[in-house]
């Protein structure tokens, strides 16, 4: 679950709020072509956590403290993509977490990713500004 966006490879990514950076990855280096490719979990202090998805470089690490319009990623088109564009994910920030988990499409590999319950999903544009149009 998540919204997509249209964005060039390369367009930067930045930071919605201040929080930690709580993963990074790429489930490509699993199975190419399946889930977020190169991806990033955000945990934010006012209790809401978000990923970054299809990314084509990531340039914060785990661990690391990031604040509001820091550029954390690029986008790209890596995973399951049909096209260049950054897919946006938020949760309940407590009920989200990178795990690992078998994959279904390359039997035998393993995916590390973020995880949450259905009822954690909430929808990334009551929580982005609203745009003019």
């Amino acid at each position: 679950s998540g919204t997509d966006f249209k964005a060039s490879i390369g367009t930067p990514v930045k930071s919605m709020a201040e929080g930690i950076i709580l993963g990074t990855g790429d489930t490509d280096a699993t199975c190419v072509g399946t889930s977020f490719g190169k991806w990033m979990l955000i945990k934010y202090n006012n209790g809401l956590a978000s990923v970054y998805g299809h990314l084509s470089l990531v340039k914060a690490f785990e661990g690391q403290k990031v604040t509001r319009g820091d550029i954390v990623a690029y986008s790209g088109n890596t995973g399951h993509s049909t096209g260049p564009h950054l897919h946006v994910a938020v949760y309940v920030g407590s009920a989200v977490s990178v795990q690992n988990r078998p994959s279904t499409t390359c039997g035998g590999r393993i995916y590390t990713m973020p995880i949450s319950p259905i009822a954690a999903y909430l929808d990334p544009l009551y929580y982005l500004p609203k745009l003019p149009y």
